[in-house]
């Protein structure tokens, strides 16, 4: 996998795979560049794919986050990957946390060199607000943040770096209770968290599984959604190019309808997945790859 060097002085890995036209792809929380292999490769005699494992994953997993807002940071470290690899006129495609930081970039970016953009099941404001109901979990919201603010509320006696792994036992399974209770709920697999409290005993490699392990990167998440700050609708009214979005209609994170507004917002292609939750990948496979494979050729 070749590397790039983020302006901090780390260095992020990214696979780049095909010929042609260049697209990023940013991938989710808990994800990796990786998971997009199944998807791209049925397209790569047409396009090359650039498919970054975002600061603090897969093998950008020793690269921590170096200022309080994660979105601007995975935001200019693609603007880094971008200016290093000379891409212009890409198309980016975005999906959960890959298309939040993509409507930053965009917000407060040089966003120039992106010439088409798809975004995959995410809400264009985080937090719920008074004329916005379909943020994050929706009518849900609150209850939801609740949860995120005990799990801050006992990191703040956990050292402020190192894994949970290393916490003392006591300490490491109230946090892992915590976190796989709200993990679950994400996946939309109430069984993740009973199997823990099944075998919390086996705390440690419960600890060595979970997708973000660092407790400097779970503070940064857990604060950067709780932070109320993530609203990108005014900026991306006057949206620059076309975009596609696709929405899995059974989605427990982001209410269908707020992402159909979002697309009417931009005036994207709307795509709904009607089988699909937040992960079309995994939910509708076919019909993902089918619909991407549209967004690739322009058919809007």
């Amino acid at each position: 996998m070749p590397l790039f060097p983020a302006r901090d002085g780390q260095s992020l890995h990214v696979r780049i795979l095909g010929r042609g036209q260049p697209v990023l792809m940013l991938h989710g929380l808990g994800m990796q560049g990786r998971d997009w292999l199944p998807f791209v490769l049925p397209f790569l005699r047409r396009y090359q794919f650039y498919m970054p494992d975002l600061r603090g994953a897969g093998h950008s997993a020793s690269a921590r986050f170096n200022q309080p807002d994660v979105f601007h940071n995975h935001m200019q470290d693609m603007e880094d990957l971008v200016a290093h690899f000379g891409l212009q006129d890409f198309h980016l495609v975005g999906y959960s946390l890959g298309a939040t930081t993509s409507l930053h970039w965009h917000a407060h970016g040089d966003f120039s060199a992106v010439g088409r953009y798809l975004h995959i099941d995410q809400t264009p404001c985080i937090a719920n607000q008074p004329d916005w109901a379909h943020g994050l979990f929706g009518d849900r919201q609150e209850h939801f943040f609740s949860q995120l603010r005990d799990l801050l509320a006992l990191l703040e006696g956990a050292p402020d770096h190192g894994r949970i792994a290393n916490l003392a036992a006591g300490v490491r399974e109230a946090v892992l209770r915590q976190l796989t209770h709200i993990l679950a709920q994400v996946a939309g697999r109430p069984e993740l968290h009973s199997a823990f409290r099944a075998t919390s005993r086996w705390s440690g490699l419960w600890a060595r599984l979970l997708p973000v392990a660092e407790l400097a990167d779970i503070r940064a998440y857990l604060q950067a959604y709780l932070s109320g700050s993530h609203d990108y609708r005014p900026t991306a009214a006057d949206f620059p190019v076309p975009a596609t979005v696709i929405t899995g209609a059974r989605s427990p994170l982001y209410p269908a309808e707020g992402q159909a507004a979002f697309a009417e917002l931009i005036g994207a292609h709307h795509v709904v997945l009607p089988r699909s939750g937040h992960v079309p990948l995994m939910s509708q496979p076919l019909a993902f790859t089918r619909a991407f494979g549209e967004f690739l050729a322009g058919k809007e």
